[in-house]
């Protein structure tokens, strides 16, 4: 499972599932890049659900355009 995270200078991080639980804790915010796929998205929520976190995922307009997007994710 790929996963494309945003980082604050705007940069482009591309992940696998291993590596992103590292840096999960309670009460964290991470901004994936719209090319990353719904469903590997959905499949993290599951997973993330399954060891107990409370997740909530959300799509977030950056401007007028249809394709100007990114996936918000909140981790409790």
């Amino acid at each position: 499972m790929k996963l494309k995270l945003i980082e604050t200078d705007n940069k482009i991080i591309e992940k696998n599932y291993t590596d992103f639980l590292k840096d999960v804790k309670a009460d964290s915010f991470f901004y994936f890049h719209k090319e990353t796929s719904y469903k590997n998205l959905k499949d993290l929520l599951d997973k993330l659900q399954n060891q107990g976190y409370t997740v909530h995922l959300r799509e977030v307009k950056t401007g007028l355009d249809e394709g100007a997007y990114l996936y918000e994710l909140h981790i409790l």
